[in-house]
């Protein structure tokens, strides 16, 4: 199941939760996977540092609405995670994937020393970037 292709590029595998507390059985949003398939082909390889986190998680107990926690928008997708971060070293590489998650539609991007953070969730503020720098 874990093998299972989400596209041509990324498994199940690489955005199931992690957490050792689940069965890593949480869905991730088709569009969202559309998205970042449409990034891997104009930015070239990229690595899923966190896709859907389970409830149990312990950054979804501390961060319970988080994008990564499944929810549902009321749409055809039903309960899914609309969000993962993406390894992003060095500031040539952050930049051509920040400028490929722009292109491939993303409206919600946080922006880490070391990872962006990509998401879909209608129901929250959309056409902002942020940062995670203190």
């Amino acid at each position: 199941m874990n093998d299972r292709k989400l596209s041509r590029n990324f498994t199940h595998a690489e955005v199931v939760c992690k957490c050792g507390n689940c069965k890593g059985g949480a869905k991730i949003s088709p569009d969202l996977m559309t998205r970042l398939q449409a990034m891997r082909d104009a930015a070239g390889p990229i690595r899923i540092t966190s896709g859907v986190r389970c409830r149990k998680h312990p950054e979804s107990l501390t961060r319970p609405t988080s994008s990564h926690v499944p929810n549902d928008l009321g749409d055809v997708e039903g309960k899914v995670g609309h969000a993962v971060d993406i390894a992003a070293r060095g500031s040539n590489r952050r930049f051509r994937l920040l400028a490929a998650a722009i292109a491939a539609g993303f409206t919600r991007i946080g922006i880490g020393q070391s990872f962006l953070h990509l998401d879909n969730d209608r129901g929250k503020a959309q056409d902002v970037i942020w940062d995670y720098y203190k």
